[in-house]
């Protein structure tokens, strides 16, 4: 019907005031046509009461926004006037009652909330949604490192930063690292592995056998006998350097491997006691550091990382975003596997919540509080009318019909007696 209020509140109030309306059509009415009659009582009494208990109802429900007909009369707009109260005590209620630690955890317990989140993470559309979002943040993040501001930024702070690194005890504490536990003879063992496994391969071989039969050419100039030196000379030369590497791996007590760790502990004691080299160190990293070739460098391959970090991000089929939704997923669906790190991550979430919920209750009762008090008192009014009014409006409704049987009450009792 054209005309007919829309909301839900508008109707409520709409048919409060024509249920008034039709109470005092009914008073005047029934006045008007009064013939002494007993029932013409009854309804100029049931009017009379609705009306009363109508408008009693409506100013008490005005009270509450406004002052009603816009007069001040005392205890009206009391939620205007009560609203710094009002947005303390509703952000407390809150605060206590919805967000309190205990309540939070045990909502937490029940959610089981890490698996939830590894379930989630483990199916392949969420895990590329993660990817795509990390994906533009990169995309953004790229543009910004382009501009030569942040690119000398970056260069010059990576340059004090490296500067300020004391390199020989630095240095000094990696190989001391090393060889504890005697790691640097496992090192050592892989290093002579590797040697005894690149000697015996053919290419190797043929490098040497033609390095050998070269030198061989300028004193023997024989070519045949060039050529047969050289392929024995390879022989030999292999023979004797795998014999020798498998001597040193199979023994621990070679005297090769003692000389390496006196060597290395010469070493540790020199970078991290010894001024002299200490300060050599130091020297060879400023003049490493401040050469402009290698700024140059680092600023091209710097350059060079952007674009090619660019160009995959914007493809179709990026390999980043694939390994890295591929890393999601692998995390989540390893996780979901292993119940010792699914009770690691329970517990330090139970570490954790506790800590954050404390400290960020408070500032969602304060902010509540913030936010209420910075409406206006027309803003105010209308949010919470809105909220609760269309039941007030009931307050109306009913006060007209419960005032209208309470006069019809009263008027039997006084024709009684």
């Amino acid at each position: 019907m054209r005309g007919w209020p829309q909301t839900a509140l508008a109707k409520s109030k709409y048919l409060a005031t024509s249920l008034l309306v039709a109470a005092f059509v009914l008073f005047v009415v029934a006045k008007w046509l009064n013939d002494g009659e007993v029932y013409w009582g009854y309804l100029i009494a049931f009017a009379e009461a609705a009306m009363v208990g109508a408008l009693a109802d409506w100013f008490a429900v005005t009270a509450l926004f406004r002052h009603p007909l816009g007069l001040p009369f005392p205890h009206t707009a009391i939620i205007p006037r009560s609203k710094a109260r009002i947005a303390d005590n509703l952000g407390d209620f809150i605060c206590e009652h919805f967000l309190s630690t205990d309540q939070v955890m045990q909502k937490i317990d029940q959610m089981q909330l890490p698996r939830q989140v590894m379930r989630w993470l483990a199916r392949r559309k969420n895990a590329e949604l993660i990817a795509s979002y990390t994906t533009i943040v990169a995309q953004h993040s790229l543009t910004a490192l382009r501009d030569v501001r942040a690119q000398q930024f970056i260069q010059q702070t990576t340059l004090d930063q490296l500067k300020k690194i004391n390199m020989a005890q630095f240095g000094g504490q990696v190989l001391q690292l090393l060889t504890q536990d005697q790691r640097h003879q496992e090192l050592l063992n892989v290093v002579l592995q590797k040697i005894s496994h690149l000697v015996q391969t053919p290419e190797v071989q043929a490098v040497i056998a033609e390095k050998i039969a070269l030198e061989l050419k300028r004193t023997v100039h024989i070519k045949k006998l060039s050529h047969y030196l050289g392929d024995w000379g390879t022989e030999k030369i292999v023979s004797m350097i795998a014999k020798e590497v498998a001597a040193i791996a199979d023994d621990p007590h070679h005297e090769l491997r003692y000389r390496f760790h006196a060597y290395v502990q010469t070493m540790i004691t020199r970078l991290q006691r010894d001024p002299a080299f200490t300060a050599k160190m130091a020297d060879i990293q400023q003049q490493i550091l401040e050469n402009p070739e290698l700024k140059d460098y680092v600023q091209g391959l710097w350059g060079q990382l952007v674009d090619w970090l660019e160009q995959d991000l914007h493809a179709n089929h990026s390999l980043l975003r694939k390994k890295m939704t591929q890393a999601v997923r692998q995390m989540a669906q390893h996780i979901l596997k292993d119940a010792g790190m699914q009770h690691l991550l329970d517990e330090k979430l139970k570490q954790i919540a506790p800590r954050l919920i404390e400290t960020y209750r408070v500032r969602i009762a304060r902010y509540i509080t913030d936010r209420v008090n910075a409406w206006e008192d027309n803003e105010l009014v209308y949010q919470l009318e809105h909220a609760i009014g269309k039941d007030l409006q009931y307050i109306r409704i009913n006060g007209t019909v419960v005032g209208g049987a309470v006069g019809l009450v009263i008027h039997f009792i006084g024709r009684y007696f």
